[in-house]
């Protein structure tokens, strides 16, 4: 299937991407009865509980969290004959024209002889011979064609991928998927490959940062034998471009965090350098700490006014939108405080609070060059949630991601994700060992992006 997008057609396409939302439908059936003639599946309830997690968790996919259904063995309601076809019936008529419906379906696909309809294997067909208990697949396609939604994707994960029916509006992307193939016991190949795409974390699945049905074939073709009849026109998935942190990204409409706070490494400084007429060392630590505090102003004024002009001559800020007081800088959305912190009765370290509203991730390179111009150099980024949360119940959502939960209280949980440490209370989400000025330059580290996005997004449900 060809792929390659013009700068103009990303543009254009992410454009219309924007206007509507998807509404997905996912079928993982691992429960088969043996003796109807379909052997149970190991893979198939995780590739498609990974595929509406995908849905819910990653904004960039803009899916309607009210339109996201996973009928899957195990689960709340079974995924039966009955139930697939009411799940289809109700995801067709719930879209508008705008919008995108993705149906993803893991579980056996079977032909009876001498007839050349292809049937999908619902987990209570009790005959291989017996079309009324299976669901025929030109059923599916009429369903999805009679929807008011312009694109429709029927993504299918089967036995055979082989001479599946053309879809007439409805693209087909049909794979090969075995259980034994993939690397990762929790996922079939397929399953593996096919989250990786949808999370953006594979270049090569993306054509200017963007997730489309070509893109994705072409990055399933590598590893699989996919089988495509694609409708007309580009089917856009997933827009990977910046910004990702911010609020509107993330569309929650700014409801997830209302601060953002970034904590700097700190500078070795000698309390005498700030107390200069300091003559008696008998003071206790924290006495001695309050009072450098307080002295911070005088001892900071040289390099905060000259932080004052660099910002006014980087963005353009009239001199009335800056103040500074008491050893911190006031700008619009935010502030920059510097404070002494004792680590010996003597001996400090100056550490550097930045304070701002949520808009300064809205733009990428603008807080990467407010990092430049007051030469703050953060070791963790702090999100003040603007509801709180248990922080207990964020835990399964933490370890589909790939977290390893390192403590786990009600109250606090903290995490790990290769050199990244998370830190969830009720209030605040806390991300540290991460390079934070390659995540908010203008072009973002897309590693280091993913892990912060993927924190954030465990908020977003």
């Amino acid at each position: 299937m060809a792929t390659g997008l013009t700068q103009r057609q990303s543009e254009v396409l992410a454009a219309r991407h924007a206007q509507g939302h998807t509404k997905v439908l996912a079928v993982g059936i691992d429960d088969y009865d043996r003796d109807a003639g379909f052997a149970p599946l190991r893979t198939a309830r995780n590739d498609a509980t990974g595929f509406i997690n995908c849905f819910r968790d990653i904004p960039q996919l803009r899916a309607d969290p009210g339109a996201i259904t996973g009928l899957v063995s195990g689960g709340t309601v079974a995924p039966s004959r009955g139930e697939i076809i009411r799940a289809l019936r109700k995801l067709a008529r719930s879209a508008e024209v705008d919008d995108r419906l993705v149906v993803f379906f893991r579980g056996h696909a079977h032909r009876i002889p001498g007839d050349p309809e292809l049937y999908l294997v619902p987990q209570d067909a009790f005959a291989a011979d017996d079309p009324g208990c299976l669901v025929g697949f030109s059923a599916v396609l009429a369903i999805l064609g009679g929807s008011a939604a312009q694109q429709k994707l029927v993504i299918l994960g089967v036995d055979s991928a082989e001479a599946i029916l053309d879809g007439s509006g409805v693209t087909i992307l049909a794979c090969p998927a075995d259980d034994a193939a993939a690397p990762n016991p929790q996922h079939s190949l397929l399953g593996a490959q096919l989250l990786s795409a949808l999370q953006g974390s594979v270049p090569a699945a993306l054509d200017h940062r963007l997730l489309t049905v070509a893109s994705l074939h072409t990055h399933l073709a590598a590893a699989l034998r996919p089988v495509v009849h694609p409708a007309a026109g580009v089917m856009l998935l997933a827009d990977f471009r910046g910004p990702i942190l911010g609020a509107d990204a993330l569309d929650l409409d700014g409801k997830l965090f209302r601060r953002v706070s970034l904590t700097g490494r700190g500078g070795p400084v000698a309390i005498k350098d700030i107390l200069t007429s300091l003559t008696r060392t008998t003071y206790t630590q924290e006495y001695l700490e309050t009072q450098a505090n307080r002295a911070l102003g005088p001892y900071l004024a040289a390099t905060l006014g000259e932080q004052v002009s660099t910002l006014r001559a980087r963005f353009r800020w009239a001199s009335s939108e800056l103040s500074v007081e008491d050893g911190c800088i006031s700008f619009p959305d935010g502030h920059c405080q510097s404070r002494y912190r004792a680590t010996t009765k003597l001996h400090g370290v100056l550490v550097e609070e930045l304070s701002l509203a949520p808009s300064w991730l809205a733009a990428p390179g603008m807080l990467a060059d407010l990092l430049t111009c007051l030469g703050h150099d953060p070791a963790e980024v702090s999100f003040t949630l603007a509801r709180e949360v248990v922080p207990a119940t964020c835990v399964p959502k933490l370890e589909a991601h790939g977290w390893q939960i390192t403590s786990e209280l009600r109250h606090k949980i903290e995490a790990s994700s290769g050199a990244c440490v998370l830190k969830l209370t009720a209030d605040t989400l806390t991300l540290s060992g991460l390079p934070l000025v390659a995540l908010f330059a203008a072009q973002p580290d897309r590693d280091v992006v993913r892990t912060a996005a993927a924190a954030l997004a465990i908020l977003g449900a």
